[in-house]
């Protein structure tokens, strides 16, 4: 499979997965008001960072990757109300290595970036191809903010399970009016299992603002 056919599949993935968010997010952007406070991990190249960002609220956008990252605050740069770091999101403040998608590898194309991970069971990685990333807690972040945390959108390519746990271990959750978060369990070996367990920690606490699989 020729490269040019890949990158535009890739591509046209992307749309489509932004396009489902747009939609699945118009109950949730109704109720935001200027005051809002949204923590985007894994904004990418910025698509729901910009949802949010045409909506006057304040977001704070995470995003490790050098290629998507550029390209973050490129489109970001006209809204003061966006603040863009290059930084991972997990349970610790730490040093990690994060691996790259097996086709960025071929062809230095951020479309590519959606799919860089910290997690080495990832199916469509490169092993040999990695950067290190500084990686931030986010149960630490939010609670050094002295706003409210309306919104957390969670796309971080299979680190979320454990910065979920996390969350709710402490108590964190409580802070923050709804998470949204994507799951992986279809690209990562043995990450259904770790998905179920999150189910059923959110069933039996009765956890209401934390939706998986949002998209």
């Amino acid at each position: 499979m020729s490269f040019g056919f890949q990158l535009v599949k890739r591509k046209i993935l992307n749309r489509g997965a932004y396009i489902f968010s747009y939609i699945r997010l118009q109950k949730v952007l109704k109720g935001l008001s200027k005051n809002t406070t949204v923590i985007d991990c894994g904004a990418n190249v910025g698509e729901i960072t910009l949802i949010f960002a045409r909506k006057n609220v304040k977001v704070y956008a995470f995003e490790p990757d050098p290629l998507a990252f550029e390209a973050l605050k490129q489109r970001t740069s006209s809204f003061p109300n966006v603040t863009c770091y290059q930084k991972g999101i997990g349970t610790a403040n730490r040093i990690a290595k994060m691996y790259f998608h097996e086709e960025r590898v071929k062809q230095n194309d951020a479309a590519y970036t959606v799919s860089s991970s910290i997690i080495e069971q990832k199916i469509n990685i490169d092993l040999e191809n990695y950067l290190e990333i500084e990686i931030i807690d986010l149960t630490e972040f939010i609670k050094s903010l002295e706003e409210k945390v309306s919104i957390i959108k969670m796309d971080i390519e299979g680190a979320e399970i454990e910065v979920v746990e996390k969350l709710i271990k402490d108590g964190t959750y409580k802070d923050v009016d709804l998470i949204l978060v994507e799951t992986h369990e279809t690209k990562i070996h043995g990450h259904d299992e770790k998905v179920k367990r999150l189910k059923n920690i959110i069933k039996s606490e009765k956890i209401l603002n934390i939706r998986l699989n949002w998209i």
